[in-house]
């Protein structure tokens, strides 16, 4: 079944529903991730912002000494799911690995709250943190952001952003599976082996984007960006899923970093679907290490 923007409202909404109500991928937690969990403090903030108050996970670690580098994470679900207790969980891993001060972002969603609401919302989060480095006790030279699906296409359209308007200047992106290709339709991104089917991909690019021409916004479709909103972006950490239908816009948007002259490490698990890192699925656990360790040294 495909979707089509000029759905009413109430047929979003009730679309909406089905997506957030089900998941194809149900999240592994395990007893050694309810105690990552139980070791770190969990303080529910709401952060001003341009769309209003933003509900932020604070997530501190015993480990680290202040100040503290810092990591704004930004969660998935094609911008139409919500905020899952995995999310925390993930955090909480970080939190302990890195020594870090841990931001997890539970920013309003589509189709309520379309492109950009969603992306100005994170965006001010960064600068928020960026503003408030000193009450935070966290050092504005080592703030990195990243995220999963919907969360890694919000990563890389805040730099975009930033690239241009030299707000602020994060000093690492992560970018976890990500989506960044709204103008290819999903057809053409299938996989017969992946989880994911190409009616959920119509069905997350309707709500979001509300109007078939935003597909080809660069900051929904960060591919599409001109070369000089690429060139000094912070370095990246790219992990792709060999069986994820998003993995060519990966490994195209990775090149045009590299074309850009961005320091980025790519890691592709070849056999691993969309999802993978955040879920506890196979691997998952090869996967947080690599990113964990990639933010120690980062952060030095």
């Amino acid at each position: 079944m495909s979707y089509s923007f000029d759905m009413t409202p109430e047929a979003q909404l009730a679309l909406a529903e089905e997506l957030r109500g089900g998941t194809l991928l149900p999240p592994t937690i395990t007893p050694e991730m309810e105690a990552d969990l139980a070791a770190v403090t969990v303080e529910e903030i709401a952060v001003p912002t341009r769309v209003g108050p933003s509900r932020v996970m604070k997530v501190t670690a015993a480990e680290g000494t202040a100040p503290r580098p810092c990591f704004i994470n930004f969660h998935g679900g094609g911008f139409v799911r919500p905020y899952h207790r995995r999310d925390t969980i993930f955090c909480a891993q970080l939190a302990r690995a890195t020594g870090a001060l841990v931001l997890d972002v539970d920013y309003r969603l589509a189709p309520e709250h379309p492109f950009p609401t969603g992306l100005h919302e994170c965006h001010d989060v960064v600068a928020w943190a960026f503003e408030n480095a000193d009450t935070l006790r966290i050092d504005a030279n080592r703030i990195a952001i990243g995220g999963h699906s919907a969360g890694g296409n919000f990563t890389a359209s805040i730099c975009q952003m930033v690239a241009e308007s030299g707000a602020f200047r994060p000093c690492g992106q992560v970018l976890d599976y990500p989506f960044l290709d709204a103008a290819t339709p999903p057809e053409d991104k299938v996989d017969p082996r992946s989880i994911m089917p190409a009616e959920r991909m119509h069905a997350f690019n309707v709500l979001y984007c509300q109007q078939p021409e935003n597909m080809a916004n660069p900051l929904i479709s960060p591919v599409l960006a001109a070369p000089e909103h690429l060139q000094g972006q912070p370095p990246a950490l790219m992990l792709v899923a060999g069986l994820d239908p998003l993995r060519h816009e990966a490994q195209r948007y990775a090149g045009q970093l590299i074309a850009a002259g961005v320091d980025i490490a790519v890691h592709q698990f070849d056999d691993c679907d969309h999802g993978w890192v955040v879920s506890g699925k196979a691997r998952h656990e090869e996967a947080r290490a690599l990113i964990f360790g990639w933010l120690q040294r980062l952060y030095g």
